[in-house]
């Protein structure tokens, strides 16, 4: 088994033992975005194939935390959207001139 496969396994694994289904989209999101979805599949299932077979612990694929919570992301956006807003506001100010 090569090293990605081993890595999407032992994410399948992590995620069983939080009482979490592996799917793609949850196992991609783990990784951080850096698997493919067919590596991903074939990773999901070899899982599933052998859920309990033992892996060579490899952390090339970093867990990421899980996201914050749905108030801050929203806080965060709002903000991002008001700088922009204002940075638009001073380029049109700026063009007019």
């Amino acid at each position: 088994m090569n090293n990605r496969l081993s890595d999407i396994v032992s994410l399948c694994q992590s995620l069983a033992k939080e009482g979490k289904k592996p799917s793609v989209g949850l196992v991609r999101s783990r990784a951080g975005g850096k698997l493919s979805i067919p590596e991903t599949i074939k990773g999901i299932q070899s899982w599933q194939a052998q859920p309990n077979q033992v892996i060579k612990i490899n952390h090339s694929i970093e867990q990421t935390p899980p996201p914050v919570s749905l108030e801050v992301r929203v806080a965060l956006l709002e903000k991002q959207v008001l700088e922009l807003t204002t940075r638009l506001a001073t380029v049109l100010a700026s063009n007019e001139e």
